[in-house]
């Protein structure tokens, strides 16, 4: 029963896992088109700060409903059902799947009950769990054996020093304690620590920059602390480790610490003088010669960055403006639009929801296990009719599950019925029926051990609870 429950749970977080992250990658185009269309018009700041709406998609798993939703263009994600159920151990599109996979506990047979718990969506939900844990190790390995390689490294004790550094936090307003540390294992100057923030310098670098040159790397790695891009960059990293299987978020995540380059760039540009802004671009030049191989460290934020992207930040230095990191109305716009439209749900339309009516007379009970569905007990021949008005899609013998004489219906809103262990057949394939309609009579055939209707309805393929969609009725102990 525990492997049972582990293998509901990892498939339900797989599967919003990945319907989510297909969301978020309809998020980052519309992100990376708007950047695109915007990039003269929209300031240096909103461009990284566009890029917390895939954060909060990422990360939040509910959302209010809204009807101008951009999912609503989308097939009805799966989790919807599985909010309230257990979640099935496979996405079924066909219903006589769902039927073998969620009562396989009825059945003694323990072949199908092994097909059941290796189905490709349990395989999947292994093979997702298991990349987590390889990325979550490798990262965690990799930061654990740089801190233990900086442990040791020591304090910058130069006067000069210290005292530019310490005007850079005064003109920035920034009175929490930043000590400034040295290491030959730092190949550019990185801001380091969440709650006990550190700056990272490479070793020699002292001997190579001017104190004006210092100045600028200050408060570039200052502004880092000043924007909180740390914890930002933390989140990513857990949430790249969750999606690990989606390129398009590799991406996403590259081109936001891209901005966010940028957007610190812009910010410590406002403290400088308009004669001294060429210089900070000299300094970023300098700095990819010296350390041409910087590598990005997670759980960081640096100052040195690629050629091409230290190209794209000269650009934005030759026309930078005071304005260039403040917000504008277009900027807010934009983002609350693309807020309301891909940070909701898909909404149903009210007032169309599919009823259903209770298929056949007798005593209704819920499956002793966990399967999802009803058994509908009572004499032989007892005629089974339609829930609801909808197409037959299979109207035969099941050979392959155990089910007997079986009936699926599809109906309006994505729903499926099915009816197993009927002792005859009413319909056919192909053939539309309306509510109430005699589709079979009540049987035991197949594996059963007493005449009853096996009953089960489906909402976009994931079995959920009959009870409440059935009216008028009530389940009997």
């Amino acid at each position: 029963m525990d492997w049972q429950w582990f293998t509901l749970t990892l498939n339900q977080a797989f599967t919003w896992t990945l319907y989510n992250s297909l969301e978020a990658s309809l998020l980052v185009l519309l992100i990376l088109l708007c950047q695109q269309l915007g990039k003269k018009h929209f300031s240096i700041r909103w461009h990284h700060a566009v890029w917390f709406l895939l954060l909060w998609k990422l990360a939040v798993p509910w959302s209010i409903d809204s009807s101008i939703s951009l999912y609503n263009w989308l097939p009805p994600s799966p989790w919807t059902s599985m909010q309230e159920v257990p979640p099935p151990t496979e996405p079924i599109v066909l219903a006589a799947e769902a039927l073998h996979l969620h009562e396989s506990a009825l059945q003694p047979d323990a072949s199908l009950a092994n097909e059941a718990s290796f189905s490709w969506i349990s395989l999947l939900s292994l093979i997702w769990i298991g990349g987590v844990a390889i990325f979550a190790i490798t990262m965690t390995r990799s930061t654990y054996q740089l801190l233990s390689q900086l442990k040791s490294d020591g304090f910058v004790q130069d006067e000069a020093v210290l005292r530019v550094f310490s005007h850079c936090q005064k003109q920035m307003g920034i009175s929490k304690s930043i000590p400034l540390r040295m290491s030959h294992q730092m190949t550019s100057p990185a801001l380091m620590g969440i709650w006990q923030p550190q700056i990272w310098l490479p070793a020699n670098l002292l001997d190579k920059l001017n104190e004006h040159e210092l100045r600028h790397i200050f408060l570039h790695e200052l502004a880092h602390w000043k924007r909180r891009d740390i914890p930002v960059n933390s989140i990513m990293s857990v949430l790249l480790i969750l999606n690990w299987f989606n390129p398009l978020l590799w991406y996403a995540a590259s081109r936001m610490r891209q901005d966010q380059e940028m957007a610190c760039d812009a910010l410590a540009l406002t403290y400088l003088q308009e004669t001294e802004v060429p210089r900070y671009g000299y300094t970023m030049i300098k700095m990819l010669e010296l350390y041409a191989d910087a590598k990005q460290i997670h759980f960081t934020a640096g100052f040195s960055s690629s050629k091409k992207q230290v190209k794209r930040r000269i650009e934005m230095i030759r026309h930078f403006q005071k304005r260039a990191y403040t917000w504008t109305l277009s900027g807010i716009v934009v983002v609350l639009a693309l807020g309301v439209f891909t940070l909701t749900d898909a909404k149903k339309v009210l007032g169309n929801e599919q009823t259903f009516v209770v298929p056949a007379e007798g005593t209704i009970k819920s499956p002793m296990d966990q399967t999802i569905g009803l058994q509908i007990l009572n004499d032989l021949n007892t005629p089974v009719q339609a829930a609801a008005t909808g197409k037959v899609l299979k109207a035969e013998y099941d050979t392959k599950t155990g089910k007997g004489n079986q009936v699926i219906l599809e109906h309006a809103g994505g729903y499926q019925t099915v009816y197993s262990h009927l002792e005859k057949l009413e319909v056919t394939a192909g053939t539309t029926v309306t509510q109430g309609q005699l589709i079979g009579l009540l049987g035991s055939t197949g594996r059963s051990t007493g005449p009853h209707l096996a009953f089960q309805v489906l909402e976009n393929g994931i079995p959920v609870d009959p009870m409440k969609l059935l009216e008028n009725s009530k389940t009997q102990q």
